[in-house]
């Protein structure tokens, strides 16, 4: 869900969780492959596979994120 409710770990949101993802592609020239980024992410936020993808899609879906292939990076802006 997109807007927390009381009964969600505000961590877990998938804003916070594209906050994250964001916080980590700081460059927008550096690329990122899809499972190393799960993994950097997961260092700090206990996440699943499903929580991790619906971020992606939605920083993606908001122009936020490029894709090329099986790697992602920030767009400048």
């Amino acid at each position: 869900m997109l807007y927390p409710t009381k009964h969600e770990d505000l961590r877990l949101n998938s804003l916070v969780v594209g906050a994250e993802i964001l916080r980590i592609l700081r460059d927008e020239q550096s690329w990122e492959s899809v499972e190393g980024l799960f993994q950097r992410l997961t260092e700090s936020t206990p996440i699943s596979l499903d929580q991790y993808y619906n971020a992606l899609l939605f920083l993606w879906l908001a122009g936020l994120i490029k894709k090329d292939g099986f790697f992602v990076a920030r767009i400048a802006g």
